[in-house]
C-alpha cells in the first residue's frame, strides 16, 4: 500500500460536520424568531420582532408638566395629558429637598376617573390636565429646594410608560 492510501483525509468529514452545524444553527435562530414574534407585549398587538405597527410619543411629549406658586406655602405641578393618555393617580409621588434634607409632601389632588387597567386592573387615573397643590411644610427657610415628582402613565394604545422621576429647583 502506498503512502498516499494509507492516509486518510479528515477535511471532506470536517466539511460535511460544519455544513451540518450551519444548517441546525439557522434553525435554532429561525425558530427563536418565529416563537419571539408569536410572544406579543401586553397590549402591544404585535411580535418583538415585527415592525411597529404604532408610533407612541415620548413621555415627555405625552403629560407636559409645569409648576407654580399660587399662594405662600403651596406649590402647584400642573399636568398637560395629550388625548390618548392618562397618568395613575397612585403612582404620583412628591418630595422636597431643601437644607433640611428630604421629605414627602402632602398633595391636594382633583377626583380621578376609575379606569380597568390591562396592566395595573381597577384604578383612578386621569386622563384630562389636572393640577396638584403641594404644602410645603412649616418653617422652611427661604431659598432654593429641589422639587422632585414621581409619576408613571401609558398610552390607551397599550404602551405603559416606566415610572418617571424629574426634579426642579425653585426659589422660595
Amino acid at each position: 500500500m502506498s503512502p498516499m492510501h494509507a492516509t486518510v483525509s479528515t477535511a471532506q468529514p470536517r466539511r460535511h460536520a460544519l455544513r451540518a452545524w450551519h444548517w441546525l444553527l439557522w434553525l435554532v435562530l429561525w425558530g427563536l424568531a418565529a416563537s419571539t414574534q408569536a410572544q406579543t407585549l401586553p397590549g402591544s398587538g404585535r411580535g418583538l420582532l415585527s415592525a411597529p405597527t404604532q408610533s407612541f410619543l415620548a413621555v415627555d411629549d405625552a403629560f407636559r408638566w409645569y409648576t407654580s406658586l399660587p399662594q405662600a406655602g403651596v406649590i402647584g405641578v400642573h399636568w398637560q395629558i395629550v388625548d390618548g393618555h392618562y397618568l395613575y393617580k397612585d403612582k404620583f409621588a412628591f418630595l422636597l429637598r431643601s437644607n433640611a434634607g428630604e421629605q414627602a409632601l402632602a398633595a391636594e389632588f382633583p377626583p380621578a376617573s376609575a379606569h380597568e387597567d390591562e396592566f395595573f386592573g381597577a384604578v383612578d387615573v386621569y386622563f384630562t390636565d389636572m393640577s396638584v397643590l403641594l404644602h410645603l411644610p412649616q418653617g422652611l427657610a427661604a431659598g432654593p429646594v429641589t422639587l422632585i415628582l414621581v409619576y408613571q402613565g401609558c398610552a390607551e394604545a397599550g404602551l405603559c410608560y416606566t415610572p418617571q422621576r424629574r426634579e426642579i429647583t425653585l426659589e422660595l
